[in-house]
């Protein structure tokens, strides 16, 4: 297997060709891809003969074929050394990422983390190497997609690299992520703390936003990334998508799509989807739920369903029902002004082509959700019965009655703002009114936009999807 897009190597490393079957302990790689070989990155004096696993120092990094297309593998091997970073594997893996950016298409890297953190037995000259793959996978997360997975032990260097990828997979019952391990905190802060339970990936996933999903097992989050690779639905489980959500998203999609950080919030579901087979990323709002308020939480999970439809290429499509964001206190004080902002940059940046559908409410900081024009929105369209407004007409009714004269103003222009959003469709706010059975043409139109350059603020260029064959 040699590749001509892979061919300038630092004399330190070089790629060899391993067939399956001939590394027993790389056996679950070839199984849960359909790998028929693997190019290894090893370094420069390693041979097919001399190749074993203490060789690779805890991490095996390689390149693989799958479904017609080259992904890269970092894999932990916490049997050696638990798999800890020090300077031979650090270097190795730093080089490999080099090399994989310097080809002229993204190659997706799927980074399985079972590490102890940063090697004690090669104390404190270990660390310049091992945090270089710091800035290391940040650069190349710019460039392509980076699907971690936490299995067993994530503790130390390794959550941080961990929490880079642009989707977290977490294997349920018995994964710990911790910035230290149970010695260390039994040492410093006694027996009493249940390490078990405050560092398991279940709490990541209740508690913050490091974990996007777990899964009942290894193979299972395999599975679960190379059907993300492949940005379709795939084999997935069809989700439930409720009486009235599930009808609409039909009205646009192929068929059922593949949820993705199902577990967050319920005030928001990610989806990825197909329209005429072209995949797509979705972000909708359940209508059969009233309370779809925009919580800090909610802000979260917008915010990794853009980061993850970026890495993948997708155009994505806003279903929005929400009557604002919430303003309470704890909500300000969970820092949601500086959620707000985030969001809304990486929608005004975001250079793959979006539109919005507003089903229902749009109201207040929620229209920035609705991903509007004036945020680079290719398209906006509405459906029959929708409500646009900074808040709803009843509660501006209220604010505004204790003064007569502001409130005869509100009068006079809601008188202008008729059923049928005449003034926002002049103002070119909105592009159409239309019933759901006309959303699917509707799609056709904004990825005809999309496929010509979507209209975005500011000069951005679009880059294509990750997409490269490895050549045999």
């Amino acid at each position: 297997m040699t590749s001509p897009r892979l061919q300038a190597q630092p004399l330190d490393y070089h790629f060899l060709d391993v067939a399956e079957g001939a590394q027993p302990f790389l056996r679950k790689l070839f199984e849960s891809f359909g790998f028929r070989a693997l190019r290894l990155w090893v370094d420069a004096g390693v041979s097919a003969e001399s190749f074993d696993r203490q060789g690779c120092d805890g991490l095996v990094t390689a390149l693989g074929e799958c479904d017609g297309r080259t992904i890269a593998i970092a894999w932990s091997d916490f049997r050696v050394k638990a798999s800890s970073y020090g300077r031979c594997n650090s270097r190795r893996f730093a080089a490999f990422l080099r090399q994989l950016r310097e080809s002229r298409d993204a190659i997706p890297l799927i980074y399985v983390v079972n590490s102890a953190g940063l090697s004690l037995m090669e104390g404190r000259s270990a660390f310049s190497d091992a945090f270089a793959l710091w800035p290391e996978l940040l650069r190349y997360a710019e460039q392509g997609l980076l699907l971690t997975c936490a299995v067993g032990k994530c503790l130390g260097l390794a959550p941080l690299l961990y929490g880079l990828g642009h989707y977290r997979i977490a294997v349920a019952r018995g994964t710990h992520i911790n910035l230290t391990g149970p010695e260390v905190i039994r040492l410093f802060f006694g027996t009493g703390v249940d390490f078990e339970t405050r560092a398991a990936a279940e709490r990541c996933l209740e508690c913050h936003d490091l974990v996007h999903e777990i899964v009942p097992s290894l193979e299972d989050a395999l599975r679960l990334c190379r059907g993300l690779i492949a940005r379709r639905p795939g084999a997935a489980p069809s989700p439930e998508l409720g009486a009235r959500t599930g009808p609409l998203l039909l009205q646009m999609l192929d068929g059922p799509p593949r949820e993705v950080v199902p577990d967050w919030c319920p005030r928001v579901r990610l989806f990825i989807g197909t329209h005429r087979g072209k995949p797509l990323g979705l972000f909708v709002n359940p209508l059969e739920r009233s309370n779809n308020m925009i919580t800090v939480r909610t802000l979260e999970k917008y915010g990794a369903g853009l980061d993850l439809f970026r890495a993948l290429g997708l155009p994505i499509v806003s279903v929005l029902d929400s009557p604002g964001i919430d303003p309470r206190c704890e909500q300000s004080d969970a820092n949601n002004i500086r959620r707000i902002l985030s969001v809304g940059e990486k929608i005004i940046r975001y250079p793959h082509g979006a539109m919005g559908v507003v089903t229902g409410r749009c109201f207040g900081g929620a229209t920035a959700l609705s991903i509007p024009k004036v945020f680079g929105g290719t398209r906006t369209i509405a459906l029959p019965g929708a409500q646009f407004g900074v808040m709803h007409e009843r509660i501006v009714e209220q604010v505004l009655s204790g003064s007569p004269r502001l409130l005869a103003e509100w009068r006079t222009a809601a008188a202008a703002q008729d059923a049928s959003f005449s003034d926002l469709l002049a103002q070119g706010a909105l592009d159409a009114v239309v019933q759901p059975e006309d959303l699917s043409a509707e799609l056709d139109r904004f990825l005809e936009c999309d496929a010509d350059g979507p209209r975005l603020v500011g000069a951005r260029r679009r880059r294509s999807a990750p997409h490269m064959v490895l050549a045999r």
